[in-house]
C-alpha cells in the first residue's frame, strides 16, 4: 500500500535559535519510507506494509505561514502538521483545533493578538479528521505519546484550524472520506531523540493513509415462527433510525462466538445459542472498513432489555426488503432470502 503525506514544520520563533519541528520534517521531506506496522485490536489494517511519500514545506511562524498550507492539498492522502511545544516532554497528538487566537508572545511578523477568532464564519471547535479511536489504540502503549485536547492558541492552533476548516468547507476528501489531518506537537530532542520522533511520525503517517478495519459479528436470531429479529439504532447514534442485526465489535483476545454472546447480553439482556455461520461480507464506510460475520442464533428468553436500541421487530421473508437497513446489512438480507428462513431455523 502507498500513500502521500503533506508534512509541515515551522521555522524558529521566539527565543528559539532552532525549531526541532523544522529539523524533524526536513529529515523526511521528499523521501519515501517503507513502514511495517501491526494491527491493534479492535482495529485491523488494510495492509501491514506501507510505503509513505513525504512532501510538504517549512512554514513561517505568522499569518502567512498558517494560511499557506491549504494551497497544496491536491493529490494528498493525509496531512500532518508538526510544531514545537517547549512545555511538553512527550509527543502530543492534537485532537482538536479552536477557533481562537490568544498569543502570549508576538509571532515572527510582530503580530500579537488576543481573544480573537480565526474565522468569523467557522465552528468554535473542529476535530481531527484522522480516525481518532484507531490512532489512540495504536499508540496507547507508547510512553512517548500523549493524546491532547488542547492545541494552544498560537500559530500552531491557527494553522491546524485553517486546515480543518478548509477541509470542512471545501469538502476535501481522500478515498471517499474527509482528508485525514492532524497536528503533532513535539518536545525538545532532549526528551525524545530525533530518530525516535521520526519513527513515531512515520508510523502515524502509515496508519493515517489507511482506513481501519473492524471485525463485527451479527446475530440472525430466529424464533419458532420463522421470523428474524431486527433492532433499530438509537436516534443519538451514528445512522440512528436504521435497522440492523444485533451484535458488535470483536474485542481483543475474543472469539467471534464469545463476542456475539457478550454483545447480545449487553444489548438485549439475553442468553443465546449460536449455530452455524451463515455468511460474511465486507462494507466500506467512509471512516472504516467493516468485516461482518453472521451466525444463526436462538434464545429461550422471552423478554428483551433494550440498552442501545430504540425498538425491535420480528420480520418475515415478505417483510425483509421493506425495512430501512444499515448499508452494511442490506446485502446480507438478500443472502438470507436466498437461503430461506426455514433453512436458517434448522441450522441452530
Amino acid at each position: 500500500m502507498q500513500g502521500r503525506i503533506w508534512l509541515t514544520g515551522f521555522e524558529p520563533f521566539g527565543d528559539h535559535a532552532e525549531n526541532p519541528s523544522q529539523c524533524l520534517v526536513e529529515g523526511l521531506l521528499n523521501t519515501s519510507v517503507k513502514q511495517n506496522i501491526r494491527s491493534t485490536s479492535p482495529y485491523g489494517l488494510e495492509s501491514e506494509s506501507v510505503e509513505v511519500e513525504f512532501v510538504g514545506q517549512i512554514l513561517s511562524v505568522d499569518e502567512q505561514g498558517s494560511a499557506l498550507s491549504i494551497d497544496f492539498l491536491e493529490n494528498i492522502d493525509a496531512v500532518i502538521h508538526v510544531g514545537l511545544n517547549e512545555k511538553v516532554s512527550k509527543i502530543n497528538f492534537e485532537m482538536c483545533a479552536i477557533n481562537e487566537s490568544d498569543f502570549r508572545i508576538p509571532d515572527n511578523s510582530g503580530r500579537q493578538i488576543s481573544e480573537s477568532v480565526i474565522d468569523d464564519t467557522g465552528f468554535a471547535l473542529l476535530h481531527t479528521t484522522a480516525h481518532r479511536p484507531s490512532i489512540s489504540a495504536a499508540f496507547s502503549n507508547n510512553d512517548g505519546v500523549e493524546i491532547s485536547e488542547d492545541c494552544g492558541r498560537f500559530v500552531c492552533n491557527e494553522t491546524y484550524y485553517r486546515t480543518l476548516n478548509y477541509i470542512e468547507q471545501q469538502g476535501i476528501q481522500s478515498r471517499d472520506r474527509p482528508l485525514p489531518a492532524i497536528f503533532v506537537h513535539i518536545p525538545s530532542f532532549d526528551y525524545i531523540p530525533e530518530e525516535i520522533q521520526s519513527q513515531i511520525l512515520c508510523e502515524l503517517a502509515a496508519r493515517m493513509i489507511q482506513k481501519p478495519v473492524v471485525e463485527v459479528v451479527g446475530a440472525v436470531l430466529i424464533n419458532s415462527d420463522r421470523r428474524i429479529l431486527a433492532c433499530q439504532r438509537a436516534s443519538n447514534q451514528v445512522m440512528g433510525g436504521h435497522w440492523e442485526f444485533p451484535g458488535g465489535k470483536v474485542d481483543a483476545g475474543e472469539s467471534k462466538i464469545d463476542a456475539l454472546k457478550r454483545e447480545l447480553d449487553e444489548e438485549l439482556g439475553i442468553d443465546i445459542e449460536v449455530g452455524k455461520m451463515l455468511g460474511t461480507l465486507e462494507h466500506d464506510y467512509q471512516s472504516m472498513i467493516v468485516h461482518l460475520s453472521f451466525y444463526s442464533c436462538k434464545t429461550t428468553d422471552s423478554e428483551f432489555r433494550l440498552s442501545v436500541h430504540d425498538d425491535y421487530v420480528w420480520f418475515s421473508e415478505d417483510d425483509a426488503l421493506g425495512i430501512n437497513w444499515l448499508p452494511a446489512d442490506i446485502d446480507f438480507v438478500e443472502q438470507l432470502l436466498e437461503i430461506g428462513f426455514e433453512s436458517i431455523h434448522s441450522s441452530v
